[in-house]
């Protein structure tokens, strides 16, 4: 399964890299997918970030089953 994930603000910096597809080979959870991130990219360990999958704010136990678009948002500031 293809996963299209994009990269926002200061974690794309982080990352150098704006989006990118990755192959996974079996339905994981968002905090499967988080930590495997980390290991591709060690600056995100201690990055504050939301993570949307398909347009929609998620939690780690997510289950991720179908090919699908996630985002890595920084914070927003309220105004």
């Amino acid at each position: 399964m293809i996963l299209h994930v994009h990269y926002f603000g200061m974690i794309a910096e982080k990352v150098a890299c704006e989006s990118e597809k990755i192959n996974v080979e079996k339905s994981i959870s968002l905090f499967e997918f988080k930590t495997d991130l980390i290991k591709k990219y060690p600056a995100l360990k201690n990055a504050n970030y939301q993570i949307a999958v398909n347009q929609e704010l998620e939690n780690d136990d997510f289950k991720i089953d179908i090919d699908c678009e996630i985002a890595l948002l920084p914070p927003f500031a309220g105004g």
